[in-house]
């Protein structure tokens, strides 16, 4: 086949998943872009944006005979989603978002990624509030606050190996919780 430019994204999945490198080029470049701008929206980095996506269109070619997708774009977008969640969740720039998220400055009517941005702070809020009190309480005081596990149990008057079990109790909850929702929890790392 000469061109893949006329070709619909579900073709284009068709002949990627028997391993042809040319329809997974025109997905990409039919999907970069705009992935780019959104993910550079919400981490203000370059170099980890290119990172984040670069883990995401990995993923996806080297699961691509499993794949059961119906919309790529909107695949690819909750893939990036979470790999952006999974960046903050565990980097320095978690302090920068959490500033952003505070300020609430967002007027999401017209600005679709800062609707994300609030959609996803309403899951973990209500992640939140269904964990039992003391899980809670150290949960965000390790990802509102970001205290040290040491910090937070001389807070508490807890060892830091409670803090720990506490911290692994909610993690887990997210993703289970995260995976009744979505499906992509494999994304979580």
């Amino acid at each position: 086949m000469g061109t893949y430019t006329a070709l619909s994204d579900e073709e284009l999945v068709d002949f990627m998943k028997t391993g042809n490198e040319a329809a997974f080029a025109e997905l990409y470049k039919r999907n970069w872009e705009g992935l780019y701008a959104y993910c550079l929206n919400i981490l203000d980095d370059p170099d980890v944006v290119k990172d984040v996506l670069q883990e995401v269109f990995v993923w996806f070619w080297n699961h691509r005979a499993d794949l059961k997708v119906y919309a790529v774009r909107s695949y690819l977008s909750v893939a990036v989603k979470h790999k952006m969640a999974n960046y903050i969740r565990n980097e320095k720039t978690r302090d920068n978002f959490y500033e952003k998220v505070k300020l609430e400055n967002i007027n999401p009517a017209f600005d679709d990624s800062a609707l994300e941005v609030k959609e996803l702070i309403g899951f973990i809020r209500e992640f939140t509030s269904d964990l039992p009190e003391k899980c809670r309480m150290v949960f965000q005081l390790s990802r509102t606050e970001q205290l040290s596990n040491k910090e937070i149990a001389s807070r508490l008057n807890i060892s830091e190996k409670t803090v720990e079990t506490h911290i692994t109790t909610a993690l887990n909850k997210l993703r289970k919780k995260m995976g009744r929702t979505s499906a992509w929890l494999f994304f979580l790392s």
